[in-house]
């Protein structure tokens, strides 16, 4: 019993050397759609005119296969939604979730941080895509100028000393995450020297944090400010969404976007009607265009050209539709499926992965775009 209360004793004193983001990685065991709950966060306040949805004549009068909304159960289904001709056609909750539940976007938030981008681009705060990128981060204290510009970042071609690892909790990966203190990683942030810059897609989410550094610093305030005025306030948001922070109050912009699977789905209508909300034109048509062209400049690390990415935003073709889509790591996904008129939003806990795919898509990813298609 002394032997065992000493190694207890011992494992204890280790834990609490590690770094803390290692503590957190260990005591959370892996991502969750309600982290925002154990980080800081900024509110995204809703619209102080909230624009409820439409509601379509057919209503949940049609369902998915029984095959399908089996598979939505095994993968942990919370909220899936279909918008058809700007009216919810379909809507299906479980996991104790409903229209009112906020859950974790992950990586969707990329996407939402490019639109930011993009508006700061028209209002002219960015003079160009291909601008230094230290003209704007300065907390980039070991990137050379003239070596990095946004277009890199946005298009996942900076081709950074960064090792995309979910799994392992002392990656810079997991302290991006776990940690709470981004000014610190952005110091830690280092290019490869074998001149790939531009050349080629690597998905990196330090990028997307370099991105929300630029938002941050170009306006003094914070991505959820920002978000709220840019994209929640004109979208009719309904309720208020949560962007979680490090101890500083820097939003982690590669991820951690909470909200409604309904307000989730304004930004796809937004996006599927070229940047236009009712008759504002919420983000311009033609960065809409260059987010959901897949950057076919770019070849992989196993010579694939990219044609499943483009600024921050996923591409796929199924069944002759060529579908943008937003993207996170537990299969939160928003499709936009323009020659069909239709939005579709799944948020969940669970999706099986294929790390031999080269273009990081399966049959899950396919099952969601049918589910919302038989429906329709």
């Amino acid at each position: 019993m002394k032997k065992i209360l000493l190694v207890i004793i011992v494992l204890i004193g280790v834990y609490f050397l590690l770094p803390e983001h290692v503590q957190m990685g260990l005591k959370h065991n892996f991502a969750d759609v309600d982290d925002y709950k154990i980080f800081p966060y900024h509110t995204i306040k809703r619209s102080t005119h909230p624009e409820p949805w439409k509601i379509s004549e057919t209503y949940n009068k049609k369902a998915p296969s029984k095959e399908l909304l089996d598979f939505f159960k095994d993968r942990k289904t919370c909220a899936f939604l279909v918008i058809k001709d700007g009216k919810i056609a379909y809507e299906y909750y479980a996991e104790q979730y409903d229209k009112e539940t906020i859950s974790g976007s992950f990586s969707m938030a990329k996407t939402i941080t490019a639109l930011l981008i993009g508006k700061l681009l028209e209002e002219g705060k960015i003079k160009s895509l291909d601008d230094d990128v230290k003209k704007y981060v300065p907390q980039l204290t070991q990137i050379p100028e003239g070596k990095l510009t946004i277009r890199n970042v946005l298009t996942m071609s900076a081709d950074m000393d960064w090792d995309e690892s979910y799994w392992n909790i002392f990656s810079l990966t997991a302290e991006s995450y776990y940690g709470n203190d981004l000014d610190k990683l952005m110091g830690k942030l280092k290019l490869r020297n074998d001149g790939q810059q531009g050349k080629r897609f690597e998905y990196q989410s330090c990028c997307t944090q370099i991105l929300g550094y630029i938002i941050k610093n170009l306006t003094n305030r914070s991505l959820a400010e920002n978000a709220g005025e840019v994209l929640w306030q004109p979208l009719g948001a309904e309720s208020d969404a949560v962007w979680s922070t490090d101890k500083h109050g820097m939003e982690k912009s590669f991820c951690c976007v909470n909200a409604t699977a309904r307000d989730f789905a304004r930004l796809g209508q937004m996006v599927l009607q070229k940047g236009r909300w009712d008759s504002v034109q919420v983000i311009d048509s033609s960065y809409i265009s260059l987010m959901t062209t897949a950057d076919i400049f770019l070849k992989d690390a196993k010579g694939y050209t990219c044609d499943w990415y483009g600024c921050q935003s996923w591409m796929i073709d199924y069944k002759n539709h060529h579908v943008p889509y937003f993207r996170g790591i537990l299969g939160q996904f928003i499709f936009v499926i323009p020659d069909a008129n239709t939005v579709i939003v799944r948020i969940g806990k669970k999706i099986k992965r294929d790390p031999n795919d080269p273009k990081m898509q399966n049959d899950d990813i396919r099952n969601y775009i049918e589910a919302g298609l038989q429906v329709m």
